[in-house]
């Protein structure tokens, strides 16, 4: 894979998934803008790359109304933008019924609605540079549903909703759409994820760390990035998410009577 000449955006870039991809892109001649709200996670993960092939944007994408000031200065510094990669996001572990709304607030204001903001204030830019590409880490929460999982799927499954549709509009404009959706990944999404109450859960109890390495999905990702792919699944062979989108698609009575019963 090659991504000399390009410049990728990367959101959620200082740490698991977006800090692995980041590397792997920048090992493949791109040009990274890293962006997260701990610019000093950043500074220290990416010191030993070359600093003119990378450059750091603190941001917090939960802060809407300024996400199109900050797309603009970024473009207005860096120049145009080839690929977003819409990384940025928190889990959640909570049944609905013990959930405060304003959690569920929170989770689709970072997992859903920064998301769409950012693509909007960056949609223009590539449609005036003739053309380009959106990825976005949606997860197979997004295709499957489970128990305490309700904020954070619905989040999930509505940018699959949003993307698939957005890829029928954008074609004209050369803009291609991938949609990621990891499985199981050793990274610290348990830790981070928000209870009921926004508390940090703060246990990995859920299978990530039986799960594929952070650095293999890394690869995974960007190779899916670079062949354009319309949706990649991110998980070991064996991995429960398979099969759960696989149960799921072809006998959907089964799964749910399965995901009744079973923590997925």
């Amino acid at each position: 894979m090659s991504f000399k000449n390009k410049t990728v955006i990367i959101t959620g870039a200082s740490s698991g998934i977006g800090e692995e991809t980041a590397k792997v892109f920048l090992s493949s001649g791109a040009k990274v803008i890293l962006v997260s709200r701990n610019k000093e996670k950043m500074e220290a993960s990416f010191q030993s790359y070359d600093a003119n092939q990378y450059a750091i944007y603190p941001f917090d994408l939960s802060r809407l109304d300024d996400i199109d000031s900050f797309i603009d200065n970024i473009i207005t510094k860096e120049g145009p933008i080839d690929i977003l990669f819409n990384n940025a996001g928190i889990s959640q572990v909570s049944l609905f019924e013990e959930s405060d709304m304003t959690v569920i607030d929170q989770i689709m204001q970072l997992d859903y609605f920064s998301v769409v903001k950012v693509t909007k204030s960056i949609l223009h830019h590539m449609i005036a540079n003739g053309g380009g590409q959106i990825a976005t880490n949606t997860s197979v929460a997004g295709l499957i549903p489970s128990r305490n999982r309700t904020a954070y799927s619905s989040a999930k499954f509505a940018l699959h909703g949003f993307f698939d549709s957005l890829r029928l509009e954008v074609a004209k404009h050369h803009i291609s759409i991938t949609l990621v959706a990891p499985g199981r990944v050793q990274t610290n999404v348990g830790m981070n994820a928000l209870t009921g109450t926004g508390i940090a859960y703060g246990k990995n109890d859920r299978g990530h760390d039986k799960g594929l390495s952070v650095e293999k999905a890394a690869h995974q990702i960007v190779n899916a990035i670079h062949r354009k792919k319309r949706l990649a699944i991110i998980a070991k062979w064996n991995d429960i998410a398979w099969l759960g989108v696989i149960i799921n698609k072809f006998f959907p009575s089964f799964y749910i009577f399965l995901a009744k019963r079973i923590n997925a």
